[in-house]
């Protein structure tokens, strides 16, 4: 790929993304569907909060959004090892937000309070970064704060939590099975992790895609083999975020959502069923 001025026999990102597009259209027209709708839900709706548990939805519904849509960008260009690493962003804050919304005032508090847990961290660490009045005012809210994350150990010894989530979930994956995703961790959850710590099955669509020329293997760096299976998890999670954020938080009309979804699902299943025995979550 390459820009405006691109040499002959190379076409540009906007070229390439028209083909990846024409090859997947009705994966990307359901995700696109999706999209448009939680756009304009999210810049029409007016931010407001009653309590902790509104406050961490308006946080963490616009970041799915974000990531929704850089997998999509990705996607469209076939930088498939950069959009796993996003979908594995947006399958844990999907977690998250069902971990959540199990004990929403609760969980939400601390979801929230561990910024000043960090906060405070930071202080230690690096003082001459900070103002008098900035260390005065974290310390002030750290001590409000960390009661919540203090906690005696099965062994009746005092200890303080190192993850927001602890001493309930003591990892993600006890996050993850809390809320019955323990398989979508093991099977989908881990792989994604391999993608971005690059161990070597990061390669695998470089390697399967790869096709012999002139005696030589070409490794396919720009495989989209990927394409229709990330696209339908992102479509996935998004929606389950999106429609928590919009069951707590009116933000858009629930009929049109739902159908939105219904149709989605309709179609990546059906796609499932001719293509791979993946489930949804």
């Amino acid at each position: 790929m390459a820009g405006e001025n691109q040499p002959a026999g190379l076409i540009s990102d906007h070229q390439f993304a028209a083909l990846t597009y024409k090859k997947y259209k009705e994966h990307f027209d359901h995700f696109y569907r999706l999209h448009q709708f939680a756009q304009s839900s999210l810049q029409n709706h007016s931010w407001f909060t009653r309590n902790h548990y509104d406050m961490a939805l308006q946080y963490i519904c616009p970041r799915a959004f974000k990531s929704f849509d850089a997998i999509r960008r990705l996607c469209e260009v076939a930088l498939c090892e950069d959009a796993a690493v996003i979908l594995r962003c947006l399958l844990n804050l999907m977690a998250v937000t069902r971990w959540i919304s199990l004990d929403p005032e609760n969980r939400a508090k601390k979801y929230l309070g561990w910024y000043w847990i960090e906060q405070h961290e930071r202080v230690e660490r690096w003082p001459e970064k900070f103002s008098a009045d900035a260390i005065a005012d974290i310390q002030k809210h750290f001590e409000t704060e960390k009661v919540q994350f203090e906690f005696i150990t099965p062994k009746g010894k005092p200890d303080f939590a190192k993850q927001w989530y602890q001493p309930e979930a003591r990892t993600i994956r006890d996050l993850f099975k809390g809320v019955g995703l323990e398989k979508v961790y093991d099977d989908t959850y881990k792989p994604l992790s391999g993608t971005e710590h690059s161990d070597v099955m990061a390669y695998f669509s470089m390697f399967a895609d790869a096709e012999f020329k002139n005696g030589e293997r070409k490794l396919a760096i720009q495989s989209d083999g990927r394409v229709p299976e990330y696209l339908r998890h992102g479509f996935v999670y998004f929606a389950q975020i999106f429609g928590i954020h919009n069951q707590t938080v009116v933000a858009a009309n629930d009929q049109e959502f739902q159908q939105i979804v219904k149709e989605g699902t309709a179609f990546y299943l059906n796609d499932i069923k001719q293509k791979s025995k993946q489930p949804l979550v």
